[in-house]
């Protein structure tokens, strides 16, 4: 699971140098909330700055922005045999890792599906972070209940910030099961770290228990 999540998580980062370069742009499938399908070739990062999405309908073309929160979802195609579709999706999403604390965004943002459960979906977005020396573009993963309508943050797994114990515990303290095989090593934040989803696997399975 984690390298089919890095590879598409790397893709998405690659989106912005891409787009300057104005070469090798990923072929993507725009579905409105109108039913309108937009093919073409994608002019955004996908970041949380974003509040529009630009695709051009060739890889030199005019850029024609799209609001997105009139979005349905974002598919980018495979770019080799090899390679999967991605599916992006526009959430909102709060701004704090900590349970119950941070405000909820004002526009949604572009998420990658990367499990997707019964109970819950888990999810990864990019982010820019400022390190104290520059900003960096960081993939944070998100949870998302079935019935909710915001995704919540709980690991920055890029390589200028890690997610100790006693944050993951702060991420999900609304469910003891989960944060039980935290505290005694049932789940290992190092193994997290390598595959955020694995704690998304893992809340799916005791939320279907209930």
């Amino acid at each position: 699971m984690i390298k089919r999540i890095l590879v598409l998580a790397i893709t998405g980062l690659m989106v912005c140098s891409m787009s300057f370069a104005k070469k090798n742009l990923p072929r993507v499938k725009l579905m409105l909330k109108d039913s309108t399908l937009v093919e073409g070739y994608l002019r955004s990062e996908l970041s949380d700055r974003d509040t529009i999405i630009a695709i051009s309908p060739e890889q030199k073309g005019k850029k024609i922005k799209y609001d997105i929160k009139k979005v349905e979802k974002l598919l980018l195609l495979a770019q080799t045999d090899s390679d999967k579709t991605a599916e992006y999706y526009p959430i909102y999403v709060y701004n704090s890792m900590r349970s119950g604390k941070g405000s909820i965004s004002d526009h949604p943002m572009m998420l990658l599906l990367t499990y997707k459960g019964k109970n819950v979906n888990g999810y990864v977005g990019f982010v820019w972070v400022f390190n104290s020396v520059a900003w960096n573009l960081e993939p944070i993963a998100y949870y998302k209940l079935e019935e909710s309508q915001v995704a919540k943050p709980f690991l920055n797994f890029g390589t200028i910030f890690r997610k100790g114990k006693s944050g993951m515990i702060n991420s999900f303290k609304e469910y003891p099961a989960l944060t039980e095989k935290l505290e005694n090593g049932t789940l290992s934040t190092k193994d997290i770290n390598k595959d955020p989803m694995l704690i998304v696997k893992e809340l799916d399975k005791i939320l279907d228990s209930k």
